[in-house]
């Protein structure tokens, strides 16, 4: 039903009720039941405030907040100073006021996962550098992807918290542009060493042969190196043809200077993952195990590939076109992207088996000692 139809049916109704519905006999002043083009308001005492939802005529309304009308002390509705009619408070059901809500929505889920995972990412980071026999190449890639991640989330951190709090040193050029592209470049590099970590992956599952031959200076360029080069050319193209103030604003084409390279990053990431799985599907059929076995094995596999890799991102990238599917979509992507530090930290180290074993170790030595 179109929007017009909708507030004559609403109209018609109101005026019914009206009918139907005596005047009140109660004694003192009251202001009188009206309809005020888009609601209807029933017989409402001095004094009081009359509320009910906001109408669901328009898209951009949220239909869950309220709308107001005063009548004053004199039992007249109250009228607005600057109109001088009679005047109801729809402020609520704005679309910016329910923006602004998803908008601290998004600012929390942010800011609790990035603090857990700078958190995990450190306690991580801690005992891998600790216990040297953990040492390998494998867990060398690690140390580098969580470092990546701390780098991110320090950063990310300190810049939403100097925004929201209106911290001169954060919200003031050149240091806000610095932090900015250091953002730019840690996100580049946390994808980067996704991408280094899945192609040790792929060597050590498919390739095999070649495993113990990986020189890992070649990671080290790809994690550290490589994302200079965007992060460089973002930063260029920005301060000659987009240089708003601390380069705050999204509404650029420029950020597909760096987006290109991390969905490139992805896609690569998302080819390994199908060939790995295909791979172990094929051992474990090699070694006669049943059906509900080899697909128990491949889901788990997946289930630790997938955000070691960050395909989930990838998957999360496409927007919907539907107004509710849209806020959905914000916050499954802040989730995912926020909490992918703390994911990591619990699948390469809280879950690792090695890790286990060392402080069972460990524990069992502290035992001995009593």
């Amino acid at each position: 039903m179109k929007t017009n139809e909708m507030i004559a049916k609403a109209q018609f109704e109101c005026y019914q009720k009206f009918l139907q519905v005596p005047v009140h006999e109660n004694t003192g002043s009251y202001c009188n039941r009206t309809w005020d083009g888009w609601l209807c308001w029933d017989d409402t005492p001095a004094g009081k405030t009359a509320e009910q939802n906001c109408p669901p005529y328009f898209q951009d309304f949220d239909y869950s907040e309220i709308a107001f009308k005063v009548c004053e002390e004199n039992g007249h509705w109250f009228v607005h100073p600057e109109s001088k009619r009679v005047w109801t408070n729809y402020s609520l059901c704005s679309g910016n006021n329910q923006d602004n809500k998803a908008v601290w929505n998004l600012y929390y889920i942010a800011i609790i996962g990035l603090s857990l995972s700078l958190v995990s990412l450190l306690i991580s980071l801690g005992i891998v550098l600790y216990f040297k026999s953990l040492s390998c190449p494998r867990v060398s890639l690690h140390k580098n992807l969580f470092f990546s991640f701390i780098c991110k989330c320090v950063v990310s951190l300190t810049t939403l918290e100097g925004i929201v709090q209106q911290q001169p040193l954060v919200t003031t050029p050149p240091v806000c542009t610095v932090l900015h592209i250091s953002q730019v470049y840690f996100f580049l590099c946390n994808f980067f060493w996704m991408l280094c970590e899945g192609i040790y992956l792929y060597i050590v599952t498919v390739v095999n042969v070649f495993a113990k031959r990986q020189a890992l200076r070649w990671y080290y360029f790809l994690g550290w190196g490589f994302p200079l080069i965007p992060a460089s050319i973002y930063a260029v193209a920005r301060s000659m043809y987009f240089n708003d103030n601390c380069w705050y604003r999204a509404d650029t084409l420029l950020f597909y200077i760096f987006a290109g390279p991390i969905f490139t990053v992805l896609l690569v990431n998302l080819l390994i993952l199908i060939r790995i799985i295909y791979i172990v599907i094929k051992k474990l059929r090699a070694r006669h195990l049943k059906k509900s076995i080899q697909y128990l094995k491949a889901v788990r596999a997946t289930f630790i590939l997938v955000p070691l890799l960050g395909i989930q991102i990838l998957l999360a990238s496409y927007e919907p076109s539907g107004r509710t599917s849209k806020e959905i979509h914000k916050y499954v992507l802040h989730i995912f992207i926020y909490y992918q530090g703390l994911l990591l930290s619990i699948i390469l180290c809280f879950s690792d088996k090695k890790v286990h074993s060392v402080f069972r170790k460990l524990w069992n030595r502290f035992q001995a000692s009593l």
